[in-house]
């Protein structure tokens, strides 16, 4: 069958592509695009900061591929928006102050996953200040509150069934054990 046809965006995530060179996230990010990803996202690392983010952005926008990136760093986020990242993954109350400063769609999520007054107050300031988002209430993975939290994404959509949602399954299909 034809699985062409779909209403969603896929993002698909690079990640700890500040390890890896600029051949291979190319390469990646063609895989990933030859099949079916729409966005490539730049998995950054927590607590180190990627001097390169926007050069690598740049590099896969000449390429023509649509990019992301996936931080909380905000020098590594304002370079990848710089050189044309058009998704920022992700923005809450820790980063909400700065982050509705860019040039770039972002994606609110709570500031943790079971705290959906925070996510609640970060749409709200988006809003106000006239920003493109997406919501991602947080998928958590199978065995770790995974039924809950598809129960948030529910919730979240009667609250606000105008804004996109974003559901990241990398909690799902990378975190959970199978044999």
């Amino acid at each position: 069958p034809d699985l062409n046809m779909y209403e969603i965006e896929i993002i698909a995530e690079i990640n700890h592509a500040p390890r890896l060179s600029d051949k291979d996230i190319v390469a990646a990010a063609a895989s990933y695009r030859d099949s079916g990803a729409n966005v490539i996202d730049l998995g950054c690392i927590p607590g180190e900061s990627w001097q390169r983010a926007g050069d690598v952005t740049q590099i896969l926008r000449d390429a023509g591929f649509r990019v992301s990136i996936d931080s909380f760093d905000r020098a590594e986020v304002e370079l990848a928006v710089a050189a044309g990242a058009e998704l920022v993954l992700s923005c809450n109350g820790t980063n909400l102050a700065w982050a509705a400063d860019l040039d770039a769609e972002l994606v609110a999520i709570p500031d943790s996953p079971v705290d959906g007054d925070s996510l609640a107050h970060t749409v709200d300031i988006l809003n106000e200040r006239g920003k493109r988002f997406r919501i991602d209430p947080i998928l958590e993975p199978i065995g770790f509150g995974f039924a809950a939290s598809l129960s948030r994404y529910f919730d979240a959509r009667r609250r606000w069934p105008d804004i996109e949602i974003m559901m990241g399954i990398g909690n799902v299909t990378e975190l959970s054990e199978a044999d």
